[in-house]
């Protein structure tokens, strides 16, 4: 039996993207890191603060290794 905690198994890593309400969680953590920054106010001030929570969540996703667009085929196709 492994002492390593068990999500440093691969074996239980996500497969599935983020869902919206996972999305809205690490936004809403990203941004209370973020808010006393002069990025995040920046932002805040040129797009307004709903605004500004979507492009979080937009990059949030783009980051997602599990999102299809990020999917890379994992076998290798063979002309016949």
């Amino acid at each position: 039996m492994s002492h390593e905690p068990s999500w440093l198994d691969p074996r239980n890593d996500r497969t599935t993207p983020f869902s919206d309400a996972e999305l809205d969680v690490l936004a809403d953590d990203f941004i209370a890191r973020m808010a006393d920054t002069q990025a995040w106010q920046d932002l805040v001030a040129e797009v307004g603060e709903q605004r500004a929570r979507e492009v979080v969540k937009q990059r949030l996703a783009g980051q997602d290794a599990n999102k299809l667009i990020n999917w890379q085929p994992t076998f290798t196709l063979i002309d016949k």
